[in-house]
C-alpha cells in the first residue's frame, strides 16, 4: 500500500513513538501492542505506535528523531508498508547530481529548472534535493544538499537517496576517480544512478547501425582515423561535417564542402563561423591536423531542410514514464541563425513549432511525417537503452528531414539542455514543464511506488 503523509515532528517529544491517524492505522492493519520499523535509504529506527486524533494523513514523530533521519518538518512522503517485517518504508528520495556550484548561485543555467523540479516534488510527495559530487561521495547521512524553500536556496542536511539523476555537465569531471569511485559506491548500496555518462558519438553510430530498421536512417559516418579516410568522405560526398565524439552543443564541429576551386571549411563558434579555402586536400589535412586534437568523426552531409536558408532540425525529447517505457516529452523544430552550419539553440538557433515548420517547408503531409519523427525517435532511444551500459531516463534525439522527405539521425543526448526545455508558454500550468514531471513519474518507477495518489 503506497499512501502520501506528511511528517509532523513534536516539540518536547523525546520518546520512541510514531502517532498515526486511526484511519491510516486501520488501512495499514497494524496493532497497537507491536512496535513498527520506520525506514529509509541507510536509516531505520523502531517505533512503538499510538492513535492521534486528527484525520488528516499525518504521521507524528518525536522532534529528537528529526535529528537521526534528516528528513526536513512537513515534509510529504509516501509510506510503503510491509507486514511480514512489520516495516514503514518512507520514500521516494531523490537527489539530483551536479559537479559544483557556479555562477549565478548557486547552480547557473540550472537554477530555474532545479527550482521547478524540488517545487513540483514536493507537491507529488517526492524528497528531492540538489547535491554535489563532493557531498554525495561519503554516502553517509546526513548530506549536505540544496533545496528551494521560502523563495529562496537553503543548504541543509538530507538522508541518502533512493534515486539520484545525474546532471554533472562535463565530460571530463565523468572521466574523473572521483566520479568513478562514486559510480561503484552508489551501485554497492543499490542507489540507483540515472543518465549515467555522456554518450559517445562514435559508439553510438555503432549501437543504431546495428539495428536494422535504423540503419537506413543514419547518414554515411566514419572514425576520423587518417587523411585517406578523409579523402575518401569527401570523394563520395559533397558536404561532410566533422564532429568532436565527445562534443555537445554544437562545439568545435567542420563542414567542408567542394568548391570549384577546391574545399571551403566552416568551423562553428559562439561569435559566428570561420571559414577558410583549400586548394587541395592536402593543405585541407594540413590545416585540420594542427587544429584537431582529440577524437572526431566524419558524416556525411545531408541535404536538409532549411528556412529562408538557414538549417532545420528536430529536437525530440525522449523521457521514461511511470511504466518505465519510453514516452515524447516534447518535440520542437530547431531553426539554425543565418549563415550558421548548426541548428543548436547554443550558437544562436530558434525553436519553432514541428507540424507548423514542416508545412512551411513544403513537407507533403506534415502531421503524418511528425508521427513519423516521434516513432523514429523512439526507436532509437529503446535500442540505446538495449545496447548501452547503464540506466537512461532520458535522451535527446536530434533527427532531421531530406528535401526528399527522408528522415536521419544526427544525434543522440543523454544529457539534454534544461534552459529552455519546451516552447515558452508551453507545460507552464499547474503542473509545470512536462520533462519535470516525467522525471518524477520516471522516480516514482524506479523506487516502485507506482500507485501514485493525487494531492
Amino acid at each position: 500500500m503506497n499512501t502520501p503523509v506528511m511528517l509532523s515532528y513534536l516539540p518536547h517529544h523525546t520518546d520512541p513513538w510514531l502517532g498515526l491517524p486511526s484511519n491510516l492505522f486501520k488501512s495499514l492493519g497494524l496493532s497497537l501492542n507491536q512496535p513498527i520499523t520506520l525506514s529509509l535509504p541507510g536509516k531505520s529506527v523502531t517505533l512503538n505506535v499510538y492513535l492521534h486524533q486528527s484525520h488528516a494523513p499525518v504521521i507524528h514523530l518525536p522532534s529528537s528523531l528529526g535529528h537521526e533521519l534528516h528528513l526536513p518538518d512537513e515534509s510529504f512522503l509516501y509510506i510503503n508498508y510491509q507486514p511480514a517485517s512489520r516495516t514503514l518504508e518512507l520514500k521516494p528520495i531523490l537527489a539530483i547530481l551536479i559537479s559544483h556550484t557556479q555562477h549565478p548561485a548557486p547552480f547557473g543555467e540550472l537554477n530555474d529548472f532545479l527550482k521547478e523540479l524540488i517545487l513540483a516534488a514536493k507537491k507529488r510527495a517526492v524528497l528531492a534535493y540538489v547535491v554535489t559530487i563532493h557531498d554525495l561521495l561519503p554516502l553517509q547521512a546526513p548530506l549536505n544538499g540544496w533545496t528551494w524553500e521560502k523563495n529562496r536556496w537553503i543548504k541543509r542536511a538530507f538522508p541518502l537517496p533512493h534515486v539520484v539523476y545525474n546532471r554533472i555537465p562535463s565530460r571530463k569531471i565523468e572521466r574523473t576517480n572521483l566520479y568513478k569511485t562514486l559510480k561503484n559506491k552508489l551501485a554497492q548500496h543499490k542507489i540507483i544512478l540515472f543518465n549515467q555518462t555522456f554518450l559517445n558519438k562514435w559508439e553510438t553510430h555503432l549501437i543504431l547501425t546495428n539495428s536494422n530498421s535504423l540503419k537506413k536512417h543514419l547518414p554515411e559516418t566514419m572514425i576520423l582515423d587518417r587523411a585517406s579516410t578523409l579523402e575518401m568522405m569527401l570523394n563520395k560526398h559533397p558536404v561532410i561535417f566533422l564532429k568532436p565524439v565527445h562534443g555537445s552543443l554544437g562545439k568545435g564541429i567542420y563542414k567542408i564542402k567542394q568548391t570549384p576551386y577546391g574545399y571551403e571549411s566552416a568551423y562553428s563558434t559562439l561569435s559566428g563561423e570561420i571559414q577558410r579555402r583549400f586548394p587541395t586536400v592536402k593543405s585541407l589535412v594540413s590545416f585540420l591536423n594542427k587544429r584537431i586534437k582529440k577524437a572526431y568523426i566524419i558524416q556525411e552531409g545531408i541535404n536538409i531542410l532549411t528556412y529562408a536558408g538557414r538549417p532545420i532540425d528536430f529536437r525530440i525529447l525522449m523521457q521514461k514514464n511511470r511504466k518505465g517505457r519510453w514516452a515524447v516529452t516534447s518535440m520542437v523544430a530547431r531553426i539554425g541563425a543565418e549563415n550558421r552550419i548548426v541548428s543548436n539553440i547554443a550558437r544562436g538557433g530558434e525553436m519553432a513549432r514541428v507540424t507548423q515548420t514542416l508545412k512551411q517547408c513544403g513537407i507533403s503531409n506534415p502531421a503524418a511525417m511528425r508521427t513519423h519523427l516521434a516513432q523514429l525517435a523512439k526507436k532509437v532511444a529503446q535500442v540505446i537503452d538495449q545496447e548501452q551500459k547503464g540506466t537512461f531516463g532520458e535522451l535527446g534525439v536530434d533527427l532531421a528531414v531530406s528535401t526528399t522527405e527522408q528522415i536521419y539521425i544526427l544525434e543522440v543526448n543523454s544529457k539534454p539542455s534544461k534552459t529552455q526545455d519546451a516552447l515558452p508558454g508551453l507545460g507552464r500550468g499547474g503542473k509545470g514543464r512536462p520533462s519535470v514531471q516525467r522525471l518524477l513519474d520516471y522516480t516514482f518507477y524506479l523506487t516502485n511506488s507506482r500507485h501514485e495518489v493525487e494531492r
